[in-house]
Order: C-alpha cells, then structure tokens, then sequence
C-alpha cells in the first residue's frame, strides 16, 4: 500500500508545494479498499441506524487518514512543523477501528492496513516499527479470541506484507533524501571554493596593483604631482575594476581572457617599475586554454608583484604553453600557498601539467604545458 512519491527535499523547496496540488492523489487512491469494510457494514445485519453509524465511522476514518498526508506530513513528507500531530490522527484512526469492531467484529481489522501505512510515512522509523508490531499483534490476538482465524487469518498476511512494503520504500526513501542533501552539501563546498578561488586569484591580483600604486602615487606626490594624478586616475579605474570582478565572481560568470590578462600585467609590472619582455602573440594561444591560462598568468604576475623583487619579468606564450619568468628572489624552501596551489588545480582540471622552478641565474619560473 505504498502512498506517497519521491521525497522533496525539505531544505531546498517547499515541503508542501507537491501536496498542495495533487499528492492527496496518491494516498486517495488507496482509499478503495475501505469498499471491504463498507461490504462488511452492508452485511452485518445492523439495521439502518447501525450501517449510517458504521458507514459514518469508514468516512471520518478516510477523512483522517487523507487529511493527515495532505495537511499535517511528516518526517517522509518534508514536513516537521505539524509532524506532532500525526500521533493524533493515528489515535483517532485506532479509536474509530475500535468503534468499528463494536459494530462489525474482527471484520474491522480490514481497516488495519491503513494504520501501518500511516505509521511507515508520518511517524519517525522507531514509531513505525512499534506501530506495525502491535497492530499485527493486537489483529492476532482479536482473531484468536474471536475464533475467527480460518475467516479472517488471511488479513495477517496482507498487514505483514503490508508493513514490509511501505517500510522498505520509507527507508528507500529517506536514503534517497540523504543522499540529495549530501550532493547539495558537496555542491555548496565545491562552490565555495570556487568563489574563494576566484576572490584569491582575481581580486587579490587587482588589491596587489592598487596597493604597489597607492605607495607609488604617495612617495611622488610631492616630487612629481603630474605622474601620481595619473597613478591616482589608474587606481580609480583598478577599484572599478575590483568593483566589477566581485560582481563577476559572486555571480560565477566573469570571462578571463588571456589577451587582457596579459596587458594588465604588463602595465601592472612596468607600473611597479619591473622591466617586461614579452615573447609571442597571447591570441595565438589555444582557445580552450585561454581561461586556465588566464588565471595562471594573473597568480604567477601577482607573485612577482608581491614576493620576487624582480627588476626584469619574461611572458613567453605559445600554441599550447605559457611561462613567467622572473629574476627575483626565487621560491627557495617556501611551501606551496593558496596562489599555487590555485593555479595547479585549474591547469589540472584542463589537463595540463603545472611546473614552479627555480631559475639557474636566480628567480622563478612558472610553466604551464599541455
């Protein structure tokens, strides 16, 4: 008697949203198979005031079964606000089997089903097995006593295979749920660290360039006011640009074209006064390369920047490769930071190899190849 579909994820969308629309559909049609106990009052012989009384008990018994899955939910329906409740409509639901039985006997135990289906869906799994249990025991127990086991012993059956089923579809689904919030979790934790990347590489680079020209712009003010009101004026357009790549980078949609990267750094670099060579055409570069690329050049530009004391920086692009050389202090002992580590996961993820070296003459090389 299996009554609900697949499980929404209470944590993503609205608990309700499916129920509100058709999933009392699926609990509904179960329904007809109260047609035995609507036989049983029929033909019970109890006159007419005792089958509108026992016809009434089989209506308010679908009222509350239904209303339970459509309006109150549980921990299988992504509902737990109202889930209390529902130990309330199993105690309704057993109270109008027993008023049944005062009208029709052991034959209300058709009704029996329904509680199990009940239990396996809107109570937590320790009530469902206690639930499942007991009703199976207490229909056992009404039939031995009534000596209505050779009519009637088929409902155990149905009630045993009855509780397999729907708590083996529960657990399957509640499986189903946990692997759902365990691939958004993972989802969550790649995007994360996508955007920590992204901040690192990109808007590291960019606070780097303002920093080394804020300084610039400061030690020539008074010197030579005409370059630091053009270093000013540059500094403004590198905060827009700032401005811009969190915008981007929040959003996951910021382009790294190789070609920009590469006169960026090379106005980054001369601006810091490092003498720039550059060897090959940026454009030239293979186009499915131009974003790792890209982000490589920027990390390996912002570590000369920031760490090499370079007076002379090499860019060397070709079809299939890159290199930045310098001929600073060189990586020496130091372990591999953020910024390396960046950059080898996204040539890695592009299928390329990544190689941070020292340089025989002194500084760093920082090769990319595929």
């Amino acid at each position: 008697m299996s009554v609900l579909p697949e499980r929404t994820d209470a944590t993503t969308r609205d608990p309700g949203e499916g129920w509100s629309r058709y999933g009392w559909l699926l609990p509904a049609v179960w329904l007809v198979f109260l047609g035995y106990t609507v036989a049983a009052v029929l033909s019970a012989g109890l006159g007419a005031a005792g089958v509108a009384a026992g016809l009434a008990l089989v209506a308010l018994f679908a009222a509350v079964y239904l209303a339970a899955f459509v309006v109150l939910g549980g921990p299988m329906c992504g509902r737990l606000r109202f889930a209390h409740w529902n130990w309330v409509g199993l105690g309704a639901m057993v109270a109008i089997i027993l008023a049944q039985s005062a009208l029709i006997g052991v034959a209300a135990t058709f009704m029996a089903p329904f509680v199990i289906a009940y239990a396996c869906y809107l109570l937590p799994r320790a009530g469902a097995w206690w639930v499942g249990i007991v009703t199976m025991t207490g229909c056992l127990a009404a039939l031995l006593a009534s000596g209505q086991m050779g009519r009637y012993g088929f409902m155990l059956i149905i009630l045993a295979g009855v509780f397999i089923v729907n708590m083996t579809q529960a657990s399957l689904m509640a499986a189903d749920n946990r692997n759902q919030l365990m691939a958004r979790d993972l989802a969550i934790v790649s995007e994360r660290e996508r955007v920590a990347r992204d901040v690192h590489d990109g808007l590291g680079h960019t606070l780097t360039v303002v920093a080394l020209k804020a300084e610039l712009a400061d030690r020539i003010l008074d010197t030579d006011p005409a370059r630091a009101h053009a270093e000013l004026g540059e500094l403004r357009a590198l905060l827009r640009e700032a401005l811009g790549e969190v915008r981007s980078t929040v959003g996951g949609l910021r382009a790294n074209d190789l070609t920009t990267q590469a006169r960026a750094l090379e106005l980054a670099l001369r601006g810091a006064g490092i003498e720039v060579v550059s060897e090959g055409d940026p454009g030239d570069v293979d186009p499915a390369l131009q974003v790792p690329l890209g982000w490589v050049l920027r990390e390996a530009g912002t570590n000369v920047l920031r760490h090499s004391r370079a007076a002379r920086c090499t860019l060397r692009f070709r079809r299939g490769a890159l290199s930045v050389e310098d001929d600073g202090v060189g990586v020496g002992s130091s372990a591999a930071g953020h910024g390396r580590q960046g950059m080898a996961e996204r040539v890695a993820e592009a299928g390329g190899a990544l190689e941070v070296s020292e340089m025989p003459g002194g500084g760093t090389r920082v090769a990319v190849s595929w």
